[in-house]
């Protein structure tokens, strides 16, 4: 049987992407790309459309929809039908890259994938290339830096900010899409006393990216960092 790969396209910007993940795209004849609706665009097809140009005609491209709900049935019945036509490919011998934003071990939809498909075929060969997280692309423009022995902690934020889990003695916090729960995330910063330290990067690796103040942000994107530094009292 052919191989799955997870390749991290980077977090936007066509030109963070590594030369062994170009490498591979070019190579594999079939390329799944995530989608969140059914009829919806897929950003990192949209990264691989703009790498690969013309080359692209050459490829099957399989957008495959995963729903973006909590529902457990509803996912894992997205995840085996995704898997299904993934191995469909791959018992046709086809190597198949499926494309993802930043690394495929950062909070990815891969190890979903992945997972499903060596449900229904454990033989399957799989391999994951990194690629440039979103973390690093944010902290970049932020200018934010963890050095020697700082401590750092990342914490998506799926729900309300619970102050009994924020993490103690970290030098640096990074809240990942906290931009959904914003209003929730800066009445916390702000009770602990730490609104003024933050900064929220948003559109990180695109035309439209920024990085501000969190005590000046009112509303902020889904695709948003906040970046806490004791660096920056």
């Amino acid at each position: 049987m052919a191989t799955l790969y997870g390749v991290g396209v980077g977090p936007g910007d066509p030109e963070l992407i590594t030369l062994k993940a170009l490498r591979l795209l070019e190579k594999v004849p079939v390329i799944c790309a995530p989608r969140s609706r059914e009829e919806g665009e897929s950003l990192s097809g949209e990264v691989v459309a703009s790498l690969l140009g013309e080359k692209l005609r050459s490829k099957e491209l399989l957008l495959l929809h995963f729903p973006m709900t909590r529902d457990r049935k509803v996912l894992e019945g997205a995840w085996r039908e995704a898997a299904s036509q993934v191995l469909a490919r791959l018992r046709q011998g086809k190597d198949v890259a499926f494309v993802t934003l930043g690394d495929p071990s950062f909070y990815s939809t891969f190890p979903y994938l992945r997972q499903a498909v060596l449900d229904l075929a454990p033989e399957t060969q799989t391999a994951v290339v990194p690629g440039v997280s979103s973390l690093a692309a944010c902290m970049a423009l932020a200018g934010v830096w963890v050095q020697a022995n700082e401590r750092l902690a990342v914490l998506p934020v799926t729900g309300s900010p619970a102050d009994e889990v924020w993490p103690a003695g970290c030098d640096c916090l990074v809240f990942l899409k906290g931009g959904r729960y914003w209003e929730r995330l800066r009445a916390l910063l702000a009770e602990r006393g730490c609104l003024d330290r933050a900064q929220v990067v948003e559109h990180c690796s695109t035309p439209a990216a920024r990085a501000n103040p969190a005590a000046t942000v009112k509303q902020a994107s889904y695709l948003s960092q906040i970046i806490l530094h004791r660096s920056r009292i």
